[in-house]
């Protein structure tokens, strides 16, 4: 009897378990934009100490761009998104950074004159939730806050050209 129910007991545990991580990755994969739905909402603080929340951006495409100063391809892409920035008053141009320091950014920003937003994910958790694993990896948003294209690697002008018709931005 005893046996029987360590046995059972035990299985409850899975179970409970079971389920409990079952629903953490589901909570998880909620948090994974996926192309055609909302963009989730989220907050950062910006480079200029703003607080800056993505909703606040719908009625405009949005380019999301998450990037690193040490990485090669988001360097070489960077007076891209600067062209659409200043070229398209319409167009709403993000830069994430990705766990850097305030003064590393700001350096790599000046060098290079960019002027559009940058937003500091200094813990890396906005990065997690939306599963960025490889930089650059660029988010392109309808102004509906629609999920209309995802790029992981470097953009060129083509690429770039024909996601932006894809949220009703085309140059």
């Amino acid at each position: 009897m005893l046996l029987g129910g360590l046995v059972f007991g035990g299985l409850v545990g899975v179970l409970i378990f079971w389920g409990g991580n079952q629903s953490l990755t589901a909570q998880r994969e909620s948090q994974i934009p996926q192309s055609g739905q909302r963009f989730p909402d989220f907050t950062l603080e910006s480079l200029d100490g703003n607080k800056l929340t993505f909703s606040e951006f719908v009625g405009k495409p949005v380019v999301l761009n998450f990037w690193a100063t040490w990485c090669d391809p988001c360097k070489a892409e960077m007076p891209l998104f600067e062209e659409v920035y200043r070229q398209n008053s319409g167009i709403v141009v993000l830069g994430v950074n990705y766990n850097e320091s305030v003064n590393v950014i700001r350096r790599f920003i000046e060098e290079r004159e960019i002027t559009f937003p940058i937003l500091l994910d200094a813990d890396g958790k906005i990065a997690e939730k939306f599963q960025v694993f490889g930089f650059p990896t660029t988010y392109f948003v309808d102004e509906d806050g629609i999920l209309r294209g995802v790029h992981v690697g470097q953009l060129d002008e083509v690429l770039l050209s024909s996601y932006l018709e894809k949220i009703g931005a085309a140059p």
